[in-house]
């Protein structure tokens, strides 16, 4: 019987391996966040702040047979960015992944799982990254908790012999609530809020703006082949969908999902303009039954993340393009449209009653 405790559970990530994992036959799930959940009530649910030692030490007293961790969990700055780049943020990062550590000491651990990012590239920082940048292309000289995170994880498995394994997924794509980097969530409240409007759709962002995305699905089924790859043991892997996506294109495409006109380019800067809208979208919760009333609830810090990647006015020189290659040579060849993902989580978040209907008039 494999345990498997996901910290960071309602996130983007972690909602996606719980969800892969959860009732199958042999594997036990234990999902540790702060909030309580709405889905999944097949899970152990724990209530747990990483911040706290002592409060890990507590909620994780009775999962010290724990054998899988899958680490997802984060925590953000108020200012999405800033905070990025503050060593204080840093530090908080790494302590919660020690406290975690700490508390799972004894635990029978045979396999962690830890999420990082291009951010391991140095792309938060404004300078061009290396592309398409490889694994080996990541850059230490700048304050970064992934490494330090990495550095733990490699300090702890070498002590107590448990493997792991890093993944840098560009862009997630998913479901969830509440998240600081939910894309799909952004989008979905951005296109409903301006159907609500009676406005066309318009893009926010720069024409020529393009990247790589992650289905958060994609990234469940890789925690777990990674288990049983020993060549993907202490390794780091980039790993995305497989294609790329122009963010402008794809916005003719979310226009048509909603039922929408496509307007003119859009200067609006999303954390600015959106925000501005939680007595309309209070409004549009209660007709449409929505499970989510307040938009920022829904949202979190995901209007400042929309800002930072789809609704950029300002793209790097280069996009930040990296090679998943190295994945694909380890044995993991899974893909997906990125479009038709993004339509695929819409969907799920409608279906949830996160999100309004995508036609008017259709019922889930």
């Amino acid at each position: 019987m494999a345990k498997v405790l996901i910290a960071g559970a309602l996130g983007v990530v972690g909602r996606a391996v719980v969800e892969r994992l959860v009732g199958r036959p042999g594997i036990e799930v234990v999902a540790l966040s702060r909030r309580a959940p709405d889905f999944s009530p097949e899970a152990t649910w724990v209530a747990c702040d990483l911040r706290d030692p002592d409060d890990t030490t507590r909620a994780l007293a009775a999962h010290r047979d724990t054998t899988h961790v899958v680490y997802a969990a984060v925590s953000e700055q108020p200012d999405l960015l800033r905070g990025w780049r503050e060593a204080g943020n840093a530090a908080v990062n790494t302590a919660m992944l020690r406290h975690l550590l700490d508390a799972l000491m004894s635990a029978p651990l045979e396999h962690l799982t830890l999420l990082q990012g291009t951010k391991a590239y140095g792309v938060h920082t404004g300078r061009p990254m290396r592309v398409p940048a490889r694994e080996q292309d990541a850059l230490r000289d700048h304050t970064n908790f992934y490494f330090e995170q990495e550095d733990l994880v490699a300090e702890r498995s070498r002590s107590t012999g448990f493997r792991w394994t890093a993944l840098r997924p560009q862009i997630v794509l998913g479901v969830a609530v509440g998240s600081a980097m939910n894309p799909v969530a952004a989008l979905g409240a951005y296109a409903a809020i301006s159907r609500e409007l009676d406005r066309p759709l318009s893009y926010p962002g720069h024409s020529q703006l393009l990247t790589e995305c992650t289905d958060s699905r994609l990234i469940a089924t890789a925690v777990e082949w990674a288990w049983n790859e020993p060549r993907a043991h202490q390794q780091a892997f980039n790993i995305t969908n497989g294609d790329v996506i122009v963010w402008a294109s794809f916005f003719e495409r979310l226009a048509a999902e909603f039922g929408l006109e496509l307007g003119s380019p859009s200067e609006a800067r999303m954390a600015d303009e959106m925000p501005r809208h939680g007595e309309l979208w209070r409004h549009m919760a209660q007709r449409d039954g929505l499970a989510v009333a307040d938009l920022d609830q829904l949202l979190g810090l995901s209007w400042q993340y929309a800002d930072a990647t789809f609704a950029s006015r300002r793209p790097l020189p280069v996009p930040p393009i990296v090679s998943a290659l190295k994945l694909r040579q380890f044995g993991f060849h899974d893909c997906i449209d990125t479009e038709e993902c993004i339509v695929q989580h819409l969907q799920a978040m409608q279906d949830l009653r996160y999100l309004p209907p995508l036609r008017k008039g259709s019922t889930s």
